[in-house]
């Protein structure tokens, strides 16, 4: 399938749940995602913000796996852009209400809150990257 044949953003930006999914069971996000046609992976300065506090605050295997998500985060662009909203997801949130990202999350919440939105987003099926 085609991910861009509806002129979708070449653009992703990885949540903090989708980082710590890569810790945990690890798989080559930037591959897959490079596979179906994504330019840019994106991890946003508050995502980033958010696993630093997990990996200080979080219980051992919360800190374990957030510190091992920041390292993995290095290999990706950071996106300084701000966005309104005090939570992390409402960031996400408004960022791909612009239309120049897509988000890609393992947080069922979110997942279906862009969807119900007629907003694209990247999520894990059996460990493997879906575009919805």
């Amino acid at each position: 399938m085609d991910l861009f044949s509806r002129d979708r953003p070449k653009s992703v930006i990885l949540d903090t749940n989708m980082l710590i999914f890569s810790a945990k069971l690890p798989f080559d996000i930037a591959h897959e995602l490079k596979k179906h046609g994504f330019e840019t992976i994106l991890v946003p300065s508050f995502v980033l913000s958010e696993l630093e506090s997990i990996a200080s605050y979080g219980r051992p295997k919360e800190r374990k796996f957030a510190k091992l998500a920041l390292e993995i985060a290095k290999a990706f662009d950071r996106l300084d852009e701000s966005a309104p909203g005090g939570q992390v997801d409402e960031k996400l949130f408004r960022l791909a209400k612009t239309g120049k990202y897509v988000i890609a999350t393992a947080d069922t919440p979110l997942r279906r809150r862009l969807i119900r939105e007629g907003l694209d987003v990247v999520y894990l099926k059996d460990g493997l990257p879906v575009i919805s």
